[in-house]
């Protein structure tokens, strides 16, 4: 194994490398210049030893084999002549050197062999000749193939070691002592092969990489100049400009008339002439340990963004700096719009979201951390933003913003716009009274009517809810939600108020959110919830005409719920549609099996309008049941019809093309309007029951009654009296004009026959837990 081992590394050491393409163009080069020299000094000595041998030896030794080592010679001769001015590839260099290492093995042994055959013949002198002609032509062949390192440790094995083993064999002193010392000239001549060859590899390879770095240079150079970005260095000792790319040039030539230099002069100028005071430059740009650095310069009008690095050699010295800049006034413009865009709000120019939580944080962070924060949001916006549109909603938001910002100009307070029609107001202190102040001049400044257009009025109000820290929170979330908390009382409580959060308000937020749950799942399973009938009798002939339904919930834990409790959170919590599809479809199924033929009349909430879904539902219901549409009448409320009047409409009126009678609910209350009427004519009007119940004892409700009973005569329109309890309610009623009622005169809701049993078990329970 280790002879094998031994073979293979020698076998590698004499052999041409050939993973070193320069080298080998280097070595190829170097024998184009040296082997005809190598082949004219052994073909000179080789005819000189002939000449002294002349009279003793044969003539084929001194005349025919030098024919023959001389043509051999010539042709190789021949060869290096004509490939001086080739330029090699390094295939070529390869195949060359690999030759030439083979030949010089038969040459040396050729030479050597008719030398050593010369020997016996002749005196003294002329063997002493043949001594000092291997010895000589040997070292000279040596110097001429030290760049192959192979074929000179190939030649010098062959001749000197024949040379040493023949010459020692002689038994002759003199002989013996030149062997000796051939062999000692052949180790140091190894020695010193071994060191040149090594050097000039070195050589080789130094060239080879500072080529290359140059080329790199010489590319790096030329890539910089045709770079978009402008590039210069500096002298590091004087910081004046050595380099500058074309880019550079052009940009100092756009701004030249704010500088004391002109383009052409850049070259040599100190980098002094863009600072005003440059001294804090040059310290920076004068150490390395201070780079990389990233400055903005501002000239006049413009904007440079210069970027710093060292510029060190390969031992880590540090040549200077680079600086790369560019022309950024576009970008900075641009980077300050975008921050204001992120930061306020693009309508008001008020703080948005965003700016406004990171402010509250802030401020929630500081120590003695007292803040009031106080959300507004604007009655009535939704309307005059839908019916009115949206420029006329903007430009109502920018007045909005500018009342906010003259009625809170005190100092630390901040005013943001949250999104839609809602408002933050942040004050840098926690007292309520004070707060509640500036509620109240907020909810006065915006109540003051709006002018448009000079033309142009409108007028909206506000609502505050007002969460103060710490007493109601010290960390942003909690404030923001127990100030919305505050908010939602505040519109609860009638609008055009404010109110002060409180932990009853939490509790009742709560509960609410419990109920929306339990009400999720009743709809989901249908579970406990029921659809119960008043009837609405004809006032004259005492027939039912129809049946109002009206939903019911019973919990199996709280028991029988308001719907004056859970309606509202349907409509609030987007459950609205589904519990209006399911009195709808219970009503249509109920009312298919009544006997007497009377109407069912469904309650339609305004949270169910305007969205084109009413009509869909409406169909399906009664297709499901098989009830004739003009046994469906459907309630909506004035209120309903405020949101988005042309879209209310709309739905209405794909009813009427179904077949479906349509009532008008609660007529006398909230926004009253004739302009209902004009824009769609009701079946019927339902009277509230306020009115009715107090006909009897005030003559301005009895008189609304009346008139409203009165017009719809005139309209062909059937008016029902709701609340009816009493004799005397009915007597003013009829009195008025009214063609039918509705109150627990004539009964209370109940429900369905099919209902009854479960009902009546589920009273009886209650009552057991009552009177436990």
């Amino acid at each position: 194994m280790n002879i094998k081992l031994l073979s293979a590394r020698m076998k590698q050491f004499l052999a041409v490398p050939s993973d070193n393409p320069e080298l080998l163009n280097a070595q190829f080069c170097a024998f184009r210049r040296q082997m005809p020299m190598m082949y004219f000094i052994l073909l000179t000595s080789t005819w000189a030893v002939a000449a002294t041998h002349f009279a003793f030896a044969p003539l084929w030794l001194t005349v025919e084999l030098p024919l023959l080592l001389t043509v051999g010679c010539v042709v190789r001769i021949v060869y290096w002549w004509r490939s001086r001015n080739v330029d090699p590839t390094p295939d070529v260099a390869l195949v060359a050197l690999r030759r030439t290492n083979r030949l010089v093995s038969i040459i040396a042994i050729a030479f050597s062999a008719w030398a050593l055959m010369l020997f016996p013949y002749g005196d003294a002198y002329a063997k002493s000749h043949l001594a000092f002609y291997m010895a000589i032509t040997v070292i000279a062949c040596i110097f001429c193939l030290m760049h192959l390192r192979s074929a000179a440790i190939t030649v010098t094995a062959i001749v000197n070691g024949a040379f040493v083993a023949f010459f020692a064999a002689t038994g002759q002193p003199t002989f013996i002592a030149t062997a000796i010392n051939i062999a000692l000239v052949s180790f140091g001549m190894l020695v010193i092969l071994m060191i040149n060859y090594r050097d000039f590899t070195r050589m080789v390879n130094a060239q080879t990489e500072a080529e290359r770095r140059e080329k790199e240079q010489s590319r790096l150079l030329r890539m910089i100049d045709d770079m978009p970005v402008a590039v210069m260095t500096v002298e590091p000792e004087t910081l004046k400009i050595n380099y500058a790319n074309v880019t550079s040039k052009r940009l100092i030539g756009s701004i030249e008339h704010l500088l004391p230099i002109k383009a052409e002069e850049l070259i040599g100028t100190s980098i002094d002439a863009f600072h005003k005071r440059p001294e804090h430059q040059r310290r920076i740009l004068s150490d390395a340990s201070n780079l990389p650095h990233n400055a903005r310069i501002r000239l006049g009008p413009e904007v440079l963004d210069l970027k710093v690095s060292a510029v060190t050699a390969h031992n880590g010295s540090y040549l200077g700096p680079m600086l790369t800049w560019a022309l950024v006034t576009k970008e900075v413009e641009a980077e300050n719009r975008i921050r204001q865009l992120a930061h306020y709000d693009t309508l008001t120019g008020l703080a948005n979201r965003h700016a406004f939580r990171e402010h509250l944080e802030g401020s929630l962070g500081s120590p003695g951390n007292r803040v009031g924060l106080l959300f507004l949001d604007l009655d009535g916006f939704k309307v005059v933003n839908d019916t009115r549109g949206h420029r006329v909603g903007d430009a109502l938001l920018v007045q909005v913003a500018d009342r906010l910002r003259s009625t809170c100009n005190g100092p630390g307070i901040a005013i943001a716009r949250l999104g839609g029609d809602e408002f933050a107001i942040l004050i840098p202190h926690d007292n309520a009274e004070e707060a509640a102040a500036i509620a109240e001049r907020l909810i006065a400044a915006v109540g003051v009517p709006f002018t448009l257009d000079h033309d142009r009025h409108l007028q909206i109000g506000a609502s505050v809810g007002i969460a103060l820290a710490p007493a109601h929170g010290d960390d942003a979330e909690t404030l923001l939600a127990h100030a919305d908390l505050a908010l939602y009382a505040a519109k609860a409580a009638g609008r055009g108020t404010f109110r002060v959060f409180s932990v009853e308000m939490e509790r009742r937020m709560r509960e609410r959110v419990r109920l929306e749950a339990k009400l999720h799942a009743a709809l989901d399973g249908e579970d406990g919830l029921f659809v119960f009938y008043q009837p609405i009798v004809d006032i004259e002939s005492g027939k039912v005409t129809a049946r109002e339904a009206l939903v019911r919930w019973h919990h199996k834990e709280r028991g029988w719920i308001s719907p004056g409790e859970f309606v509202p959170v349907a409509e609030e919590s987007g459950l609205i549609d589904r519990l209006g599809e399911f009195v709808l479809n219970r009503a249509c199924r109920d009312a298919a099996r009544w006997q007497d033929g009377a109407r069912v009349a469904v309650n339609i909430s305004a949270a169910q309008l305007g969205k084109g879904t009413l009509a869909p539902a409406v169909l399906s219901a009664l297709v499901a049941s098989g009830l004739s549409p003009d046994l469906l009448e459907i309630e909506v409320t004035e209120t309903a019809l405020l949101s988005d009047e042309i879209d209310c409409i709309g739905d209405l009126r794909r009813l009427r093309d179904m077949g479906v009678r349509v009532a008008l609910d609660d007529f006398g209350t909230g926004y009253s309007s004739l302009a209902h009427l004009r824009a769609f004519k009701f079946d019927k009007i339902k009277i509230d029951g306020t009115f009715v119940r107090d006909a009897v004892e005030r003559p301005e409700c009895a008189a609304v009654v009346n008139a409203v009973a009165v017009l719809g005569k005139r309209l062909g329109v059937t008016t029902v009296a709701e609340g009816v309890e009493t004799e005397a309610q009915l007597d003013r009623v009829r009195e008025e004009g009214c063609s039918e009622v509705q109150g627990y005169l004539y009964g209370r809701p109940v429900p369905s026959e099919a209902d009854a049993d479960t009902v009546a078990e589920l009273n009886g329970v209650q009552l057991q837990i009552s009177a436990a």
